[in-house]
């Protein structure tokens, strides 16, 4: 069965911004009522427990999922979710009749996602249950893939040395290029990412995304983790790095640093991961920007030789910046072929 509205991969969610221009207006409408009323509605307007209920009916039908009752997982309706979650809250901000109204507005988002977010959330650990079985499967000795990045950092290199030269090298190469040398997710490189050179091969690190609403200890303060400094290696010259991610923002490829990341997914991930297919450390079905976080991190552990390669948690999330092992269980299965370029 096919479903009837395509998820946009590129620059527009329309099935979002539809959802958006439909729901904030009768949050609006709440926000002047008590917290019981907001939650059961009043008169003619829905509160938003029902209004949780019919979004995901609505998130069902739009996106199905063809696989029997016990083993569907709505994986396209989870992403939607969070999608819509997250452009609520910034329509929020900017396209209220009345701005005065934005905190309870955002109060009532808030329930809305949450009771949404419950209502999936046998869908979610399904999903959960059935990742860490594959990565478990997948990081066994025998499904190991070996993993060549000379190619791949010789191009990276002759790329950012173009930069440097006053060239102008094609933008999703000095991209990937950056992604490949330093590890950092797409989101980082085109809109968070600050990079300082601290040493040959070391940059301080500020931007990280994922987890950014935890915080990490500095000296005896607690920082929120996107503003906190990361001390992380390199895999080409930390002087040509810095010079790419400078030349991306001179470009205009890079977003302001406190826009919304799901921007450059939404503008730049499908002509990225186009490009990344001409990278060839990974089998072709599994070239992705993304997997250059799993080829900078076995080519660090290469290079460190106090690292057990086989037992790197703590160092992944050291130079990482990512607490969720079971994303850096899943960098197991992929093994330095002997002989490759880890460093130039």
């Amino acid at each position: 069965m096919s479903r009837p509205v395509k998820l946009a991969d590129e620059l527009e969610n329309t099935f979002i911004d539809d959802r958006v221009k439909q729901l904030l207006p009768v949050f609006e409408a709440l926000a002047p009522y008590k917290l019981n009323q907001r939650k059961k509605g009043v008169g003619d307007i829905p509160g938003w427990e029902r209004l949780a209920a019919q979004e995901a009916r609505l998130l069902k039908l739009t996106y199905p999922d063809d696989k029997p009752e016990d083993e569907k997982e709505y994986g396209t309706c989870l992403r939607q979710v969070t999608a819509l979650k997250k452009a609520l809250k910034a329509s929020a901000k900017t396209d209220l009749k009345d701005p005065a109204l934005v905190n309870p507005v955002t109060t009532i988002i808030s329930h809305f996602g949450n009771a949404l977010s419950y209502l999936f959330s046998e869908y979610k650990e399904r999903q959960n249950v059935r990742y860490r079985e594959k990565v478990t499967e997948r990081r066994q000795k025998e499904n190991r893939v070996l993993i060549d990045l000379t190619n791949s950092l010789k191009f990276a290199q002759s790329v950012l040395t173009e930069v440097a030269e006053g060239k102008n090298p094609n933008w999703k190469d000095v991209s990937c290029a950056v992604a490949l040398a330093t590890g950092r997710r797409m989101g980082e490189v085109h809109c968070s990412a600050e990079f300082e050179q601290s040493d040959d091969y070391e940059i301080a690190y500020r931007g990280q995304l994922k987890g950014k609403d935890r915080k990490v200890k500095i000296g005896a303060k607690n920082v929120p983790v996107r503003k906190a400094t990361f001390y992380i290696p390199t895999l080409l010259s930390a002087e040509l790095i810095c010079m790419g991610l400078d030349w991306l923002e001179a470009k205009g490829k890079r977003l302001g640093r406190n826009e919304d990341a799901e921007t450059v997914n939404r503008r730049w991930s499908k002509v990225l991961n186009l490009a990344v297919k001409n990278w060839d450390i990974f089998p072709e079905d599994e070239r992705t920007y993304h997997k250059f976080r799993a080829a900078y991190l076995r080519a660090c552990i290469a290079n460190d030789p106090t690292v057990d390669p086989y037992d790197f948690t703590d160092y992944a999330k050291d130079i990482l910046g990512d607490d969720d092992e079971n994303t850096i269980n899943a960098y197991k299965r992929y093994e330095i072929k002997p002989g490759t370029l880890t460093k130039i």
